[in-house]
């Protein structure tokens, strides 16, 4: 694992560039600063796919991504083996201009974190900056206008920039042409960016140049009027700037990367993962949920939720003990043990590259440089048992990873939903249909008896997983996480003296369908007696 911050993401670039080229797959996971908002946009067993969108849109346009990994699967030729490069970045927003993002953190996710050691410190003094679209654009913009070098109210530290200038004139004194000196970057100064810095010295001291040296050193170099035109032909003005703009898109350019590359994207439980992906390095996500599969669907083409594919498989396997449970740290620790590697014959090896063995032997769960890797170690091993499942031990080989490709058609662009009416959506076409029970009905049989949200749950809970939503004080809908609990819900209720609990039906229980149809019921009686009456004047 290479731990990735705002410092060294330069040298690293190449090498991730080279990581995501090669791979055959890519894994992430994201931790982010918070879920929800408030409590009204908890997940609920009501949420269709676009319920879940509109929710999970509203919390993340206010929180941020902490942490983001990636982790590089690459096939090795001639051997059944493959080589996993993982980076981890920690990713915290940088402010420049009329840039200054807000971010809201929710006390349970920083008290998660907190729990599995998440390094704070690293994250706000090493955090790597990003930007989506139209914040870069807002930058740019900013940038042409050349409002940082005039007027009073520039958003920058007067007091700082003047301490530096003052500085530089008292070496400048004493200095002679093709002297050079470096200016001690302190915490202040270091608060405002390199180009600010560099453009302010040198427009207010015309015979000197300035330069970032390899270590990170402000210099100063005293030169004459000709050097100093010289070097600025050769620096040009648009260099400075893509430079600035490249240290604050910092994880955008990976973010880049990874869809100019196209390579299949894995993650588990995802969905999260990529609308947090999708709003901070590219756009804000758009209103329409069609519209944001639809653009998603471009960026990566090619997507799998490993807990979806756990679900399914486990359904299809005899001994489910494999994939009891489809959290990852579960999942990962099963098929890492050697009844998991032994399951199908010839199932992959799969090693930390040279130099990225941090994680060899050790666990870190909710680090997202190891929960990429577990990510992608369980979306192999599952792979290759969906793959070799049917075929006969006499029969079975090692397996190339376009083989896995075709046998996972089923699981591609499926992504899974928790606690929902469908049980995942779909990228590239309509979701599924739920595959819940009906919605119960539930009335309060007494007229001066009202119904309790909290009360009906705290009765039905003990049969499964429910959520209520209530219609009016006498009426409400449950909807039960499975068959088994609305049966039993059904069987347990049927001569309870406080209310009546039977399955919904739109015609007979809504009370917007049963206005209408009486609305239509008086007005075709109406059309039918005006009809009689016409006729009886006729005759």
């Amino acid at each position: 694992m290479c731990e990735v911050t705002k410092s060294n993401l330069e040298n690293y670039l190449p090498l991730i560039e080279k990581s995501a080229k090669q791979a055959d797959f890519i894994a992430i996971d994201t931790e982010f600063t918070g879920l929800t908002v408030n409590d009204s946009l908890k997940y609920s067993l009501f949420d269709s796919g676009e319920d879940r969108y509109k929710k999970l849109r509203c919390s993340i346009s206010q929180f941020s991504v902490c942490q983001i990994g990636v982790s590089a699967f690459v096939k090795q030729d001639t051997e059944n083996r493959y080589s996993v490069r993982t980076f981890n970045f920690h990713l915290f927003p940088r402010s420049f201009g009329p840039h200054d993002p807000r971010i809201l953190i929710q006390t349970s996710s920083v008290e998660f974190l907190c729990r599995y050691n998440f390094d704070f410190q690293e994250l706000m003094y090493k955090g790597i900056s990003f930007l989506n679209g139209p914040q870069e654009d807002m930058i740019r913009e900013h940038l042409n206008t050349k409002l940082l070098f005039q007027g009073l109210n520039r958003e920058v530290d007067e007091k700082v920039i003047q301490q530096l200038c003052s500085h530089v004139a008292e070496k400048f004194v004493t200095a002679k042409e093709g002297d050079t000196f470096m200016v001690n970057r302190t915490e202040e100064i270091q608060t405002i960016s390199d180009y600010v810095l560099h453009n302010e010295i040198r427009n207010r001291f015309p015979s000197v140049w300035t330069s970032t040296d390899h270590l990170g050193n402000f210099v100063v170099e005293v030169v004459t009027s000709e050097r100093r035109r010289q070097l600025e032909e050769d620096r040009q003005e648009s260099q400075d700037q893509q430079q600035l703009l490249n240290s604050l898109l910092g994880f955008t350019r990976v973010f880049r990367i990874l869809t100019e590359c196209k390579k299949p994207l894995i993650g588990h439980n995802m969905l999260m993962d990529l609308m947090f992906m999708y709003d901070k390095f590219f756009q804000p996500l758009p209103c329409k949920y069609q519209d944001f599969k639809n653009s998603l669907h471009q960026l990566f083409p090619i997507i799998y939720d490993t807990k979806h594919m756990a679900f399914s498989l486990r359904k299809e396997l005899e001994d489910k003990t494999l994939v009891e449970s489809t959290s990852l740290q579960r999942l990962y620790s099963s098929l890492d043990s050697t009844q998991g590697k032994q399951k199908v014959l010839f199932s992959p090896e799969i090693q930390h590259g040279a130099g990225y063995d941090r994680y060899r032997g050790q666990f870190v769960p909710h680090e997202a440089g190891f929960d990429a890797y577990q990510c992608g170690y369980v979306f192999l091993r599952l792979a290759h048992i969906i793959t070799l499942k049917d075929v006969r031990s006499t029969e079975a080989e090692p397996c190339s990873f376009m083989q896995y490709i075709l046998a996972l058609k089923g699981n591609l662009n499926n992504v899974n939903l928790i606690r929902a009416a469908q049980p995942h959506i779909r990228l590239d076409a309509a979701d599924p249909p739920s595959r819940n029970p009906d919605l119960l009905y539930v009335k309060s049989r007494k007229i001066g008896h009202s119904l309790s949200a909290e009360q009906l749950a705290q009765w039905f809970s003990p049969y499964g997983s429910v959520d209520v939503r209530l219609m009016s004080a006498q009426r409400g809908l449950v909807a039960a996480g499975n068959y088994r609990c609305a049966k039993d819900i059904l069987e347990n209720f049927k001569k309870h003296d406080k209310i009546r609990v039977c399955y919904y039906s739109v015609w007979r229980h809504s009370p917007v369908v049963r206005r209408a149809l009486w609305t239509s019921v008086v007005v075709s009686g109406g059309i039918c007696l005006w009809v009689l009456y016409s006729s009886s004047r006729k005759t």
